[in-house]
């Protein structure tokens, strides 16, 4: 009989100002029911203390990393590098592990082993005990294992986050798979599209991490999405040179459909009805038919009652 060999997992963790979470967030690497080999903090330049926090604590496996302050993105690129075990799991400093995800982690990359993105469900939870779950496409939403159309499924919701993912460190082999520096929102997922343009996803619909809401220096909270985001402008110019394979590509379509419609709903309830209408005539709108019907008619109700586009 071969012997399972048991992959070694290196968790990231970019820190910025994140005083009051980080001790949570390392805490609950350390309660997991299979230990991780190692947990590197990149601490992105904090200026309250973060960095404090981090040494003080006792954990063996712990490496701190300082650097000066340029973004999360620049902060897990050099979680990457540093990182030596054959897995890279990435958990935000403010969201926290369940004690079973490095075991869910470990399962997937050993039952899936042609898969280079591997996840679990996730739910937010809030500082006052609320907690809610993502719901879930039904190709996914029963079975652990391959995802069978990553963006149909992302189209529907998006059932994994970036702290409840990890890949293979080969996955990273070409300095082109990093995250993109600079980019404040969405430069999570343009990794994981690229990733899944190029590898198998492996998804456990267990939830095994949690994911902060509330935080007021959150990127979610505090940055507007009435543009469209560099990860779909991406997304659009690999899918106009043919560069997202066939099969995924009626998925991708729908999702970039669904991302000029979200920023044109979001810009007509800022009472830009123009910019609304722009959005949802753009002809990629055209990838998510009933749902640019819809937001057509709430446009076109909205010009009607301000006397035409504004």
């Amino acid at each position: 009989m071969t012997k399972r060999v048991t992959p070694s997992i290196s968790v990231v963790i970019p820190l910025f100002n994140k005083a009051d979470f980080v001790e949570e967030a390392i805490a609950s690497v350390q309660k997991q029911s299979l230990p991780a080999a190692e947990i590197i903090v990149i601490d992105d330049g904090s200026t309250d203390g973060s960095a404090a926090c981090v040494e003080r604590l006792a954990v063996p496996q712990l490496r701190l990393i300082r650097q000066r302050n340029a973004g999360v993105a620049s902060a897990r690129n050099c979680g990457i590098q540093e990182a030596k075990g054959d897995i890279v799991a990435f958990l935000d400093a403010d969201d926290r592990y369940l004690p079973g995800f490095i075991a869910a982690i470990h399962g997937l990359a050993a039952d899936f082993p042609q898969a280079g993105l591997l996840g679990t469900a996730y739910r937010r939870f809030w500082d006052d005990g609320r907690f809610a779950s993502n719901p879930l496409h039904k190709s996914i939403t029963l079975r652990r294992g391959l995802v069978p159309n990553f963006y149909t499924a992302w189209c529907r919701s998006a059932f994994t986050s970036t702290s409840s993912l990890a890949a293979r460190r080969a996955v990273f082999s070409e300095p082109s798979q990093r995250f993109p520096v600079g980019e404040k929102l969405g430069e999570d997922q343009d990794l994981w599209f690229r990733i899944a343009e190029r590898y198998p996803v492996a998804f456990d619909p267990a939830v095994c991490a949690e994911y902060r809401m509330g935080v007021p220096a959150s990127a979610t909270t505090s940055s507007s999405v009435q543009i469209l985001l560099p990860c779909y402008i991406r997304l659009s110019e690999r899918l106009e040179r043919g560069d997202v394979p066939e099969f995924l590509q009626s998925g991708a379509r729908r999702l970039l459909a669904s991302h000029l419609l979200n920023v044109a709903r979001a810009r007509l309830v800022s009472g830009d009805i123009r910019g609304a209408w722009q959005m949802a005539a753009d002809s990629r709108a055209a990838g998510n038919t009933f749902y640019r019907l819809r937001t057509g008619f709430l446009i076109a109700v909205a010009a009607m009652r301000c006397g035409g586009l504004k």
